[in-house]
């Protein structure tokens, strides 16, 4: 098996700007560079360009799968972690999960790049769903939304060379589970289950009211002066939008940091966790096992009351039946063969007695001698007992 590796940049808050663009353009000569997003896959090779100068210059997320199992995220934040560091530090573990400030102003890169063994992870087909998720994650980031950081702990915790038993969690935040809406798809990317956000929010409390973004938006809102409003107005509608938008989504978040949202603190290890949802998993399973039992049922209660209606008919006209099945089988194909047969069989039942089984056995050999290489028609007329 060739050794394959896909990355991809995507630009969320605004466009490249030319600048950003002609150094995007210099970082590989297969890649496809867009304003918005940077693609390249390779064979035999991997990506040899300048990840955090991209992240640096206009691209905000980053992600790169191989189908040997390497596995990384990265994410631009231009305003900083959320919250003071005693908050954020007991998520981010320095190594697989890692903050790298900028050398000078509040920005910085987190990247996110556990370790595990070739084989361990099913390969990535759409990566699509892998990016948004990240995106999403970033987005609650930049909203202070100490949730998102929890779910790269996770992430970041299920090591290979980590010891699950001895990996333990840092302090829950309220609300959790809710993440498995939001960016679960992100545990996927990296082998793990999206039930497990549902493991840990098990006894957690749910989110409070008072931290949704609509709700945080609107308070700030409320609290600017007349002029400040106004003079952010302006500097939407003349300067560069995407620009004032990032910034007043800082200023927003760190007027409401998440050092206060609530947590738990369980105290739970990352195998307790996986236990956890594996008997989430194991329940759901169930459950749509006993769904798809349910609609089996109803589906095939249907096609019943559907062909005794049609027998129904049958009885009254047996000869349209007939015309039917010939036509199907001079339409040609296997479906048709099969379903000539069907209504065959039906009219046999329909009519009943030693009647209805000779209109139909004599019409089965009338098909066959009409159609003698049609071997699937006589096949199919012969599993019906149509057909000596």
């Amino acid at each position: 098996m060739s050794e394959y590796q896909y990355v991809v940049f995507q630009a969320v808050d605004g466009p490249l700007n030319d600048k950003q663009l002609g150094f995007a353009q210099q970082q590989s000569t297969r890649a496809d560079v867009s304003r918005w997003t940077l693609s390249v896959e390779y064979h035999y090779s991997t990506f040899r360009g300048d990840v955090d100068g991209l992240l640096r210059r206009g691209y905000d997320v980053y992600l790169q799968h191989t189908n040997y199992g390497d596995r990384e995220i990265r994410l631009r934040l231009p305003h900083g972690m959320p919250g003071a560091k005693r908050v954020w530090s007991k998520y981010v573990d320095g190594e697989q999960l890692n903050w790298k400030a900028d050398s000078s102003g509040r920005g910085g890169i987190l990247s996110l790049h556990p370790f595990h063994e070739t084989g361990d992870l099913e390969e990535v087909w759409e990566t699509q769903r892998y990016l948004d998720a990240a995106i999403q994650v970033r987005e609650r980031l930049v909203n202070g939304d100490l949730r998102a950081l929890y779910l790269l702990w996770l992430c970041a915790a299920d090591d290979d060379d980590n010891d699950p038993a001895e990996m333990i969690e840092p302090p829950v935040p309220h609300g959790i589970s809710d993440m498995v809406v939001h960016a679960g798809e992100l545990l996927s990317f990296f082998g793990l289950d999206p039930l497990l956000l549902v493991a840990a929010g098990q006894e957690i409390n749910a989110a409070p009211t008072n931290v949704s973004t609509d709700q945080r938006f609107a308070r700030w809102v409320k609290a600017l002066s007349h002029q400040r409003a106004n003079d952010l107005l302006l500097q939407l509608l003349i300067g560069d939008a995407a620009s004032v938008k990032a910034s007043l989504l800082a200023e927003i978040r760190d007027s409401q940091t998440p050092d206060d949202w609530p947590t738990t603190d369980r105290q739970r290890s990352l195998a307790e966790l996986i236990e956890q949802a594996e008997a989430l998993r194991s329940d759901d399973n169930a459950k749509q096992a006993r769904k798809a039992q349910a609609k089996a049922k109803r589906e095939d209660a249907k096609a019943e009351r559907q062909r005794a209606d049609r027998m129904k008919a049958m009885v009254k006209d047996p000869n349209k039946w007939l015309r039917d099945a010939e036509q199907l089988v001079d339409a040609r194909g296997t479906h048709n063969y099969k379903a000539a047969a069907e209504i065959l069989y039906d009219l046999r039942e329909a009519v009943g007695g030693d009647e209805g089984a000779r209109i139909t056995r004599r019409h089965a050999a009338h098909l066959a001698k009409t159609h003698p290489t049609l071997n699937h028609l006589k096949s199919s007329l012969r599993k019906r007992g149509l057909l000596e």
